[in-house]
């Protein structure tokens, strides 16, 4: 073991995107990721050797109290003793395919939607079953699914029954618009094993189809209690559901408690919140700070989910928030 600040997805992580890998798939911080390991990769074997010589050279220069500049302000930069094995996998991430089943407002895809659900994408099962044929993926390691909407993905069963197979799958995190039923999610759900996210973003209908742009509301909730009676009783944290909050459109205490009824009526114990990324890269850029009213909006949202006793997770920006202005 040697103590030095670095992060998870250094060590032993991998995020595939549209065309290449990337280290990790945040970019919301200061530094803003983009920390490239292949680029124009389109699904064909990997040269493993070289990938791991690659994360040795970002171990190195941690070690040695080097940190990238694309990494400054991360909040999973951590001091402590890592581990001195760096040639396996406990993380992969998948965001390769631009494909979606709704139209979100805040969506980067929303400039040229036509355009984004064509655009081809890769088959990632080949790199799957080489990665465990050659023991690469260390037990206990967590994979995790955003894109574009991974339900509607023709290898997504495939890969998801592939994971649940695996024993050295310890956690599979699927986010997903809900639109679509998948008995792979729950088959993972009540095999304790598989977490879903569904993206919500609205407590009523009206609001729903202004940011998703489609009129699936009904669909999600169905969808979304569906999976909630999936969870097994002595644990509800495995079905989630997510409110991005986007300024001026979904931010208002009316909104948030037609979404924390709607969570209860389904047997919902878990939520996600984040802020609009738009929305904040364009304060970052401009050196603005939240606006109050965002800011009591979340502290609302967060002592809200304590007297209801909600678990609530917080996605990147709302944490930057919360944690900036001392809320949690």
């Amino acid at each position: 073991m040697h103590e030095y600040t670095s992060c998870h997805w250094l060590q032993h992580g991998l995020s595939f995107e549209n065309d290449h890998i990337e280290m990790c798939c945040l970019c919301c911080h200061k530094g803003g990721g983009r920390l490239n390991i292949a680029d124009k990769y389109n699904g064909k074997g990997l040269k493993w050797d070289d990938i791991f010589k690659l994360k040795q050279k970002f171990i190195d220069d941690n070690r040695n109290g080097i940190t990238d500049a694309r990494c400054e302000g991360c909040f999973n930069l951590v001091n402590k003793g890592w581990d001195d094995e760096e040639k396996y996998i406990s993380y992969l991430h998948f965001n390769h395919w631009t494909h979606c089943n709704c139209d979100c407002i805040y969506c980067y895809t929303k400039y040229d939607k036509i355009n984004y659900n064509k655009k081809p994408h890769y088959k990632v099962m080949p790199m799957l079953k080489e990665l465990f044929k050659k023991k690469l993926f260390r037990p206990g390691g967590e994979v995790t699914f955003a894109g574009g909407e991974p339900t509607i993905l023709n290898e997504f069963e495939d890969i998801i029954g592939c994971l649940l197979k695996h024993e050295e799958v310890n956690r599979i995190t699927v986010h997903t618009s809900g639109i679509k039923f998948s008995k792979g999610i729950e088959k993972g759900i009540k095999e304790k094993k598989l977490n879903v996210c569904l993206s919500a973003d609205a407590g009523s209908s009206e609001v729903y189809k202004q940011v998703k742009r489609v009129d699936k509301f009904v669909k999600f909730w169905e969808n979304a209690e569906k999976y909630a009676k999936a969870q097994q009783d002595d644990d509800k944290s495995f079905v989630e559901t997510k409110f991005i909050l986007i300024p001026e459109v979904n931010t208002n205490k009316e909104e948030i408690e037609k979404w924390f009824n709607l969570n209860l009526a389904c047997g919902i114990k878990s939520i996600v919140v984040d802020i609009e990324n738009e929305y904040c890269m364009a304060l970052r850029k401009e050196n603005k700070e939240v606006a109050p009213y965002l800011v009591d909006l979340s502290e609302y949202i967060i002592n809200r989910a304590k007297e209801l006793d909600f678990n609530l997770v917080d996605y990147n920006n709302f944490r930057y928030l919360a944690t900036s202005h001392n809320l949690m």
